[in-house]
């Protein structure tokens, strides 16, 4: 594939349907991995005060998706493609939605800066992600954490029990 504006619209258009599809559960997460090369860096600049800049992998950035039943819509607002750079920016909005009790809360703003590569099929992957949000109000945070420890126990404990 030939990097280009038009392409790369296209390609993280089915990249926003895709995580929102499949972001939550435990079971269907992998499917994003296909985005991502294996050496990704995730560089998250704003968070919890105990974040750092220190570059993140893959692997974390997908068990960040772990949530299930606590659903982030992510809305692009506009894209900013830097063609020679293989860069492109993405200024967007993030909805918070809890599946089990109806609650919403206020949208979030962000901002990635996804840094691109063609594999070895010359297919697009994101190498690394340079990443802000607004604040992410504490309860949100208190969700994600338990709804992501819950389908980890659940997994090991089918794991443990021999259950496919």
């Amino acid at each position: 594939m030939e990097f280009t504006y038009e392409g790369a619209l296209q390609w993280f258009e089915d990249y926003y349907k895709d995580v929102d599809r499949n972001q939550g559960n435990l079971q269907t997460v992998p499917n994003l991995e296909k985005y991502f090369t294996p050496d990704l860096e995730f560089i998250m600049y704003t968070g919890p005060a105990s974040s750092s800049t220190t570059p993140r992998s893959r692997d974390t950035l997908l068990m960040s998706f772990v949530h299930p039943g606590l659903h982030e819509t992510l809305i692009p607002w506009y894209y900013v493609v830097d063609v020679k750079q293989m860069i492109v920016v993405v200024q967007f909005e993030i909805r918070f939605s809890d599946k089990p009790s109806g609650q919403t809360w206020p949208p979030i703003q962000a901002s990635a800066h996804y840094h691109l590569v063609l594999d070895e099929k010359k297919d697009l992957r994101i190498k690394k992600i340079h990443y802000w949000t607004g604040p992410i109000p504490e309860e949100i945070r208190e969700l994600w954490a338990e709804r992501r420890n819950e389908a980890l126990v659940a997994h090991a404990m089918s794991f443990i029990r021999g259950e496919p």
